[in-house]
């Protein structure tokens, strides 16, 4: 990255910054907080054994203007019709456990938007998706599996949330995950979140049950899906900071319009 696109990256962060504040504002005047976290209340059981070995610290990254539009990525081929409506996705698997909150507003007037639904699917702390093999999975026992899938839908604040672990990598794709947002049965988006660099390095380096696979081959900017430069995969990544020294609290803002997107990431 040469100097123009650093400082016009810089540029883009402080212009993001302030809409965000802008949105904090508006959510504050609305009564619903600017992030809900409150709301987790206690583990699930199912992610309660967090590791304790954690780098001590917040993982934190700028986070995206909440009325930008959320554009489309492919769909790949590792999506599963398992139809599963649940909070926590986990069904059992390890890994460090992650709070995910997103929240869902319209696009022109940022106000959030109640009865959307969003799918989410992910892979499992070694890099494999359940419910299916080949491409998907190295694992053959997963095939049976549904862990990190489900669905669910978004409240009168625009808040959903899901208990899951954080994903690990394969070969060839940076730390994401899927999502697909619908409205009643009509499909508005497909598309993908990503975690800052920093923050993927992190766990995969000291969390323990990472530790085995610490050197993923894709960053942000060479992904082949987001990939290019930091702009383009900064509004899909995920805002992150560490609990506790514990488990991660992961939140993004979606912002769709009522009939299907039709820009691409």
């Amino acid at each position: 990255m040469d100097e123009r696109e650093v400082l016009e990256v810089q540029k883009e962060i402080l212009t993001r910054r302030s809409w965000l504040q802008k949105g904090f504002k508006t959510a504050a005047a609305l009564g619903l907080g600017a992030i809900a976290f409150n709301a987790f209340g206690d583990f699930q059981p199912s992610v309660v054994n967090a590791m304790e070995k954690m780098t001590t610290g917040e993982l934190d990254f700028s986070s995206t203007d909440i009325c930008t539009l959320t554009c489309t990525t492919t769909l790949g081929p590792c999506f599963a019709n398992v139809n599963l409506t649940r909070r926590d996705i986990t069904s059992g698997i390890t890994g460090m456990p992650v709070k995910f909150a997103f929240r869902i507003v319209n696009a022109d007037t940022c106000l959030p938007i109640q009865g959307a639904s969003l799918e989410i699917w992910h892979t499992n702390k070694d890099g494999n998706y359940s419910a299916l093999s080949g491409v998907c999975s190295a694992d053959g026992t997963t095939l049976s599996q549904n862990f990190s899938r489900g669905i669910q839908t978004s409240d009168a604040n625009g808040w959903l949330y899901f208990d899951s672990v954080f994903p690990g990598w394969y070969s060839g794709r940076v730390t994401h995950m899927h999502i697909t947002v619908r409205i009643g049965t009509t499909n508005i988006v497909t598309s993908q979140m990503f975690f800052a660099d920093r923050v993927a390095e992190t766990v995969y380096r000291n969390h323990p049950l990472y530790t085995n696979r610490p050197n993923r081959d894709t960053t942000n900017t060479s992904d082949n899906v987001i990939g290019g430069n930091i702009s383009r995969a900064l509004p899909y990544i995920m805002t992150t900071k560490l609990v506790q020294n514990r488990y991660l609290h992961a939140t993004k803002t979606i912002a769709i319009r009522t009939t299907p997107t039709a820009c691409n990431a």
